[in-house]
């Protein structure tokens, strides 16, 4: 009897404590996943901190070319626009469509931070201001992306009109030859639009910078 109620203590410990590893197993595992998911918060945000940097360089290429462009519109031409373009390039052609139609683009690389949105980790993030900070600035880069494409299209749209309605494809003779009130006011539309969109990107670089510096308290971000 005694036996058998020894062996019952034995077999009921004995499951109590693999359970108890199991659990304790289970935690450093969790723990381990948030951490390394943590980390690659942080790896995200410096990418995205860094890619940020060069399309506001880019911007502000655009920026000057267009202007040097418009102060001069009565002289213009395509060899000119293409010097100016050549000292502030910004795109990977050089027809005359993409230098004074294209803009600068930015890809925000989220995939870890919507892993913690899904997983609800953010939620475990005690610190308050940096949860809503992070949000916050993933949602504003997301959102600025549609900035000025509509300007693009209908600058594109002119020398498309002109290729078709001339039968030439050369579009450095076409701006030469049919430059007009048009262009020049979707021109100073590109600007104006390309100003906005760079103002929106320096302020995302200072959030990103302030939430980076934020990241180098450990303390804000443990979780739960």
């Amino acid at each position: 009897m005694r036996k058998t109620i020894f062996n019952f203590f034995a077999i009921f410990f004995s499951i109590l404590g693999s359970l108890g590893v199991e659990r304790y197993i289970q935690k450093k595992n969790d723990l381990r996943s948030k951490e390394l998911l943590i980390l690659n918060i942080k790896s995200e945000l410096k990418q995205n901190y860094y890619s940020l940097i060069e399309t506001r360089a880019a911007l502000k290429s655009v920026v000057d070319v267009t202007d040097s462009i418009t102060y001069n519109w009565n002289s213009i031409n395509s060899n000119k626009i293409k010097e100016f373009y050549y000292n502030n390039q910004y795109a990977l052609r050089d027809d005359m469509k993409t230098i004074l139609g294209s803009r600068p683009s930015y890809k925000p690389k989220n995939l870890y931070f919507n892993s913690m949105i899904y997983s609800g980790l953010i939620l475990e993030i005690k610190n308050i201001n940096l949860r809503e900070n992070l949000e916050q600035v993933y949602k504003t880069i997301d959102n600025n992306q549609s900035v000025g494409s509509y300007n693009s299209n209908d600058i594109y749209d002119w020398f498309d009109k002109l290729i078709l309605r001339e039968k030439n494809l050369n579009q450095e003779k076409l701006f030469d030859k049919y430059k007009d009130f048009e262009l020049l006011k979707l021109l100073y539309d590109r600007r104006r639009n390309q100003v906005g969109f760079l103002f929106l990107t320096e302020n995302n670089i200072k959030s990103f910078e302030k939430i980076l510096k934020d990241l180098e308290n450990p303390e804000l971000l443990k979780t739960e």
